[in-house]
């Protein structure tokens, strides 16, 4: 019976390190033979490749009777790219074990270009920089969509002609776009949700003369109140999310009267984030596209009732971060998966004991997490106001001289404390070394132990012996 040879990928360092952009890959390739190979060629790789999978219902004649085969399964596969080197080349192993180190680098983009011609419109042409490691399951059965990076050793063998291929997968992240100290808020103005006050009540003999007059039928009580949204576009992991509201009015505040003047409460805050991944595959003239999204509501405050001020920025979060998570993905666009987030900020206003609500949508993009640097997180942790004691140093001490209890203290029907006087030396000899060793006796007191009693026997039963 012949034995496959061992073929195995070594990743030199931490197997769980995350690599960024221009990282160096260093490893080796281990070769096992038992007998001897005749080896045609041995290859490495350097991958990475952009997966989707799908599936789509369609029906032929004859396919009703099974399900399974009423669905048409879709499948691309996308390089990123693609380094190669030959380690050996037309060679005969005897049995042992041979060793070849590698080294690779990731690239600062994609090599790979497709024409839109011949993959459509959605395809990026050109040259992007590359995507997170990413794997995500879509709605449809059997749906993926999967971005991976990671080393392949391919041997093949002359007899039998077979390929054998062990891969080792790499984590990848982009690298941060340099140092984004605080999040750059924009404004969006939102007059198409302006509260206006209620009309003034008006009889038939008003409208008719207003109308002769030409003057305004349309009268109303106090100004009207233009929102406006301050929210980020961009945010990080682990770094504070500002979101801020401010109120402003259609005329100056000076110009109104005690009956026009509008006092504004804060009454609900609820920001919702919301997170959709695209992945297609598929030629121009049929393109299966999947897409799942997921609502999560992070903030949900009721009953505030904090007053606002009009023309000032007043602020709606205090602390709020992304959690620098699996979920946590990075905003990205490559070939054929997508990545992208929206953030969904609605605030109930009560003006003249009515409430309107204040609704806003914007793109979100997350940015990649910055690496956590040991020496800033030690220096912060020294200048903290709150910093947590350590423990004291561990200081031996020397083993207590009390007596311990004994045996029969602790499991006796009626235990009674041990003491000095009670504890009785005896010996017992020992079957193992013939030796007398000194050992606790029982504490019972002798008043309490059954001594057994002799009763005189009957006459009648006494035992008549023979002369």
């Amino acid at each position: 019976m012949a034995f496959r040879p061992d073929l195995r990928v070594l990743i030199d360092g931490d197997t769980a390190r995350i690599y960024r952009q221009g990282d160096e890959v260093k490893g080796s390739v281990s070769l096992l033979v038992n007998e001897e190979e005749e080896v045609k060629v041995l290859k490495v790789k350097f991958i990475g490749a952009c997966t989707t999978r799908t599936t789509r219902p369609f029906y032929i004649a004859g396919n009703d009777a099974n399900a399974w085969k009423s669905r048409r399964d879709y499948e691309e596969r996308i390089e990123l790219f693609n380094f190669e080197r030959t380690l050996v080349s037309g060679c005969l192993f005897v049995t042992d074990k041979k060793t070849w180190n590698f080294d690779f680098r990731f690239p600062d983009l994609t090599k790979t270009r497709y024409s839109r011609w011949s993959h459509g419109s959605k395809y990026m042409k050109e040259p992007h920089t590359l995507p997170p490691s990413f794997r995500s399951f879509t709605e449809s059965p059997g749906g993926l969509a999967l971005i991976s990076y990671y080393i392949e050793a391919s041997l093949v063998r002359l007899e039998p002609s077979t390929v054998q291929k062990t891969t080792q997968v790499l984590a990848y992240q982009p690298s941060p776009r340099g140092t984004l100290a605080d999040s750059f808020l924009v404004s969006r103005v939102l007059y198409a949700q302006t509260w206006k006050p209620l009309k003034q009540t008006r009889t038939a003999m008003d409208k008719v003369f207003n109308k002769v007059s030409k003057k305004s039928t349309t009268p109303t009580n106090g100004p009207r109140i233009i929102p406006t949204m301050h929210v980020p576009e961009k945010v990080a992991p682990r770094q504070h999310i500002p979101l801020l509201l401010s109120l402003s009015l259609d005329r100056d505040i000076a110009s109104f009267g005690d009956s026009d003047y509008v006092k504004c409460t804060l009454d609900s805050v609820n920001v919702t984030i919301s997170t959709f991944t695209t992945s297609m595959c598929g030629k121009p003239m049929n393109q299966p596209e999947d897409t799942v999204s997921k609502h999560v509501t992070c903030i949900s405050k009721q009953g505030l009732n904090q007053c606002i001020e009009f023309d000032k920025p007043t602020p709606l979060t205090t602390n709020f971060r992304l959690v620098d998570d699996a979920e946590c993905v990075p905003s990205f666009k490559t070939y054929t998966i997508t990545r992208r987030y929206t953030m969904t900020l609605s605030v109930v206003i009560k003006c003249q004991d009515r409430k309107f609500t204040i609704k806003s949508t914007t793109p979100l993009e997350i940015l990649p997490r910055l690496p956590l640097d040991p020496f800033a997180t030690e220096a912060r942790n020294e200048h903290d106001d709150f910093a947590v004691d350590p423990l004291p140093l561990y200081m031996p001490r020397e083993p207590s001289t009390e007596f311990a209890p004994d045996y029969e203290t602790l499991y006796s029907l009626c235990p009674t404390p041990s003491s000095v006087p009670s504890i009785v030396e005896t010996r017992t000899s020992s079957l193992a070394s013939g030796a007398s060793t000194p050992v606790t006796g029982a504490t019972t007191p002798a008043s309490e132990i059954d001594q057994p009693m002799f009763d005189p026997v009957p006459e009648s039963r006494q035992c008549l012996r023979a002369p």
